[in-house]
């Protein structure tokens, strides 16, 4: 589903999100789970392209339910894996995606562990030749390696679990292993003090405009962030009202 000019996100991959980036070649930001695959080449073949037309598959974090089908789409592809060297481990002559030192860690098609080698390590304030320029931002605290993508020329974000929206508004991830709080909050400053209007969050509904904004209104009005008592505590209300269940009650 095209959610902005040259921007899908893909109905087909569930609990997570994953977009498609189109232009003379294309990328994609994040794989979903480990059975995703199928489904993200079949969205491509829809929309008219080709499975070989990925040249790039940007890994915002190394999260499993983020990089599942990662290993799966680029040997399909030929697509290179890109992601920031704090979420990947050292192997040999090349670095792996990793988390926890347990997911990512086996040289075996198994599903939540194989292994998905990365073709480039990116860091902070790269442009990647994709859509005409796409900025790398570094901001860890939901994982060390977290990363936001900035489509310069759309001003677009694709913030995986950095943060979130409904559509509408703006929230924030819960803490999970590997969480740094005060990291977290110096990159959610950081991001807010950006020029961006769309957010492309890793969970939840994109918010198409105004996302900057909404980000610093967000940071004003509840400094504290949130947590998983906070979380559980509203699911009834989510459920209730069908919102989406990101980091907090938005």
């Amino acid at each position: 589903m095209e959610i902005l000019p040259g921007i899908h996100t893909l109905p087909s991959v569930k609990w997570s999100r994953a977009y498609l980036i189109e232009g003379d070649t294309l990328a994609l930001v994040d794989a979903g789970l480990p059975w995703s695959a199928r489904n993200i080449l079949k969205y491509i073949r829809k929309i008219g392209r080709e499975p070989e037309e990925l040249s790039h598959l940007l890994v915002t974090h190394a999260h499993p339910d983020h990089i599942g089908s990662a290993s799966s789409v680029a040997k399909k592809t030929g697509a290179r894996v890109i992601a920031h060297r704090a979420d990947t481990k050292r192997r040999g002559n090349g670095a792996s995606l990793n988390y926890m030192g347990v997911f990512g860690s086996l040289p075996v098609p198994l599903p939540f562990f194989e292994r998905t080698p990365v073709a480039t390590l990116v860091d902070e304030g790269d442009v990647l030749p994709i859509a005409g320029g796409i900025r790398v931002i570094h901001t860890p605290g939901h994982t060390p390696g977290s990363v936001c993508f900035l489509e310069e020329g759309t001003g677009s974000l694709f913030s995986g679990d950095t943060i979130f929206s409904d559509g509408e508004r703006v929230s924030r991830s819960v803490p999970f292993p590997g969480y740094d709080a005060e990291a977290y909050r110096t990159s959610l400053a950081r991001l807010a003090a950006l020029d961006f209007d769309a957010i492309c969050g890793g969970h939840g509904a994109p918010l198409k405009s105004g996302g900057a904004g909404k980000l610093q209104e967000l940071l004003d009005a509840r400094p504290e962030l949130p947590t998983w008592r906070q979380f559980f505590r509203s699911i009834p209300r989510r459920i209730k009202k069908s919102q989406s269940m990101t980091g907090e009650e938005i």
